[in-house]
């Protein structure tokens, strides 16, 4: 189930505020958008659905409070907004069976895994986290090394 652009757009900002970018890539630039769209495709398809309903209120939500979608929004209104749904503090009704607070931190599942994950993955573009970290897969120490 591919998501529809606004959904897209609200995926993209929330997991670039949930690891913003600093001297090292941030979610958005490291592709983890493309690691979740790919696990939203295959290995957690089931989900889709759910996680797109929790997109479109995370806009409606946005809009709610401040008149546009969540993508539109100032970095400290993003925050601001991210830290109210993960306490379950809404203007909107969200869906019973993802509430805010839910769809938050599964967000911040998808994304950990995503900026983490092996960058043949589809996260992870680069190395970007490896590198933030200190891993080298190549140095001998590392189990995966050749």
């Amino acid at each position: 189930m591919p998501l529809t652009p606004p959904q897209l757009n609200a995926l993209r900002a929330l997991i670039d505020r949930l690891i913003p970018g600093d001297e090292f890539p941030g979610a958005l630039a490291a592709g983890t958008d493309t690691f979740i769209l790919k696990l939203l495709t295959h290995a957690c398809a089931a989900e889709a659905p759910t996680i797109a309903q929790g997109l479109t209120q995370l806009d409606a939500e946005a809009i709610a409070h401040h008149d546009q979608p969540f993508a539109t929004l100032p970095i400290a209104a993003q925050d601001a907004l991210i830290s109210a749904l993960e306490i379950n503090h809404t203007a909107t009704a969200w869906p019973v069976a993802l509430p805010a607070a839910a769809f938050i931190n599964r967000l911040i599942d998808l994304a950990a895994d995503g900026f983490y994950a092996d960058p043949a993955n589809g996260g992870n573009r680069d190395g970007a986290s490896w590198r933030m970290i200190g891993y080298d897969p190549l140095l001998p120490e590392h189990p995966s090394a050749p």
